[in-house]
């Protein structure tokens, strides 16, 4: 990265590394809907890629001479409140909630990621345009999950899922905070194998681990293999954001989800369109610039 780089090719890094992270992200939800559909636990499906990301991570930081032992403990407390926590908190709240209900709730992200940011960082204040643009796209949310936000759901499995929101955005201060005192791989190599053993140790005590009849089909352990790939691929995007970006930047990502979700759905399960989907689609757009905008401020180790 330059020294000083001028503010737009700065940008432009930014939202190239968030963009590419956000539709990693979106394919990941629509391969888990498929996994999941198969009968495979949405636990399994958290552990598994992790893992395998995970040892990429060490072995790609290994031969890159790219791991460090002062981030080793950073990275274990990421991978358990930005990695294992969230995933596990989100996918057994599709188990258990309606899809746009648990759709809504984790939309909520960015705005705890933005007020806790408000009073960790200088450079990354409560503005006027921030603020337009989070409740335009939680608008834009509700839009795209409206046909089934109506369904009923347990209290207690809607406040779990919400504090795995309120976990998720904290912790998108907590990662741009160590992600200016670290490189990303030396983060990412214990953060994925933290959330992967975590996910596991989980889905065996809580008994949460179930298969198809059958057993695993050979392109199960395929797609869990890609998938673990993207995972690895993903995190080290969203650290590289960081680093260069601020959290209300990178916290869009978070509205790639239903965005991608929904429009995946019409491409590959044959979803219908409707005017709600293309009202919340735009919303969701004009929010991400606006958001953008209004997080403009240079990352420094001096600011927080």
């Amino acid at each position: 990265m330059p020294s000083s780089p001028s503010l737009h090719r700065l940008s432009t890094s930014v939202w190239s590394y968030v963009a590419f992270t956000g539709l990693t992200f979106g394919a990941g939800a629509l391969l888990v809907k498929k996994l999941t559909n198969d009968g495979i636990d949405p636990f399994t499906i958290t552990w598994i890629p992790f893992l395998i990301s995970g040892v990429l991570a060490f072995g790609t930081g290994y031969k890159r001479n790219q791991l460090t032992k002062a981030a080793v403990a950073p990275g274990i407390l990421l991978g358990v409140f930005a990695g294992a926590g969230p995933s596990l908190i989100f996918n057994y709240g599709f188990d258990e909630l309606p899809a746009g209900i648990v759709t809504l709730l984790i939309s909520l992200g960015p705005i705890f990621t933005a007020v806790v940011a408000h009073f960790v960082f200088a450079d990354e204040r409560f503005n006027s345009l921030k603020g337009a643009g989070l409740v335009l796209a939680y608008g834009g949310v509700m839009m795209l999950t409206i046909d089934s936000v109506g369904d009923k759901g347990s209290l207690s499995d809607i406040l779990i899922v919400l504090a795995g929101s309120a976990l998720g955005g904290s912790a998108g201060v907590l990662t741009r905070y160590y992600s200016l005192r670290h490189e990303p791989m030396a983060l990412i190599a214990p953060n994925l194998f933290t959330a992967g053993i975590v996910a596991l140790i989980l889905t065996y005590t809580m008994d949460r681990a179930t298969q198809p009849d059958g057993g695993l089909a050979t392109w199960h352990f395929i797609v869990l293999f890609v998938f673990g790939i993207t995972t690895f691929l993903a995190f080290l995007s969203i650290f590289r954001a960081n680093q260069i970006g601020t959290t209300g930047q990178v916290s869009v990502i978070g509205y790639f989800l239903p965005l991608f979700g929904v429009v995946g759905g019409m491409i590959f399960f044959k979803e219908s369109a409707s005017w709600p989907l293309l009202v919340g689609g735009s919303l969701i757009l004009v929010s991400m610039v606006l958001i953008g905008r209004g997080s403009k401020g240079l990352p420094s180790a001096d600011s927080v």
